[in-house]
């Protein structure tokens, strides 16, 4: 089971009449796992070549790439799927609703099985030396 620690913060809500102090916990960041070093893991972990690996890696990327570049969907099967997506503003009238209208774009990702019961067994525990009491 994995396990995220948290430390517990104190703030100020400034916004409100009388400035009321409030708790809330914060998720410790730790340092994020580099590519490389994930695919040497995976590397050795499936006792294949670092180049082979690569290779795969890069080309399921370019493929999944080539694919949303074009409105479709990919899906990873257990891992989940990647859908390329946008926001647009709203207006008052069908003619005004253009591509010119779209603030961002964006791709959006749905776990599948895999992760989503793995966050789910995902233990979350107090820090409890870096809380703020």
């Amino acid at each position: 089971m994995g396990k995220i620690n948290y430390r517990k913060t104190k703030m100020k809500l400034n916004f409100m009449e009388g400035k009321p102090e409030v708790y809330k916990i914060a998720q410790l960041t730790l340092p994020q796992i580099s590519y490389d070093d994930l695919l040497a893991e995976v590397s050795h972990a499936e006792n294949v070549n670092d180049t082979v690996t690569q290779a795969v890696v890069t080309g399921l990327l370019n493929r999944l790439a080539h694919y949303m570049q074009y409105g479709h969907g990919v899906s990873l099967g257990a891992f989940g799927s990647f859908k390329p997506a946008f926001r647009a503003k709203s207006t008052k009238t069908a003619e005004e609703a253009t591509a010119e209208t779209v603030t961002r774009k964006l791709i959006k990702f749905y776990p599948g099985r895999k992760l989503r019961e793995m966050i789910a067994d995902i233990e979350i525990t107090s820090a409890k030396a870096l809380d703020v009491e």
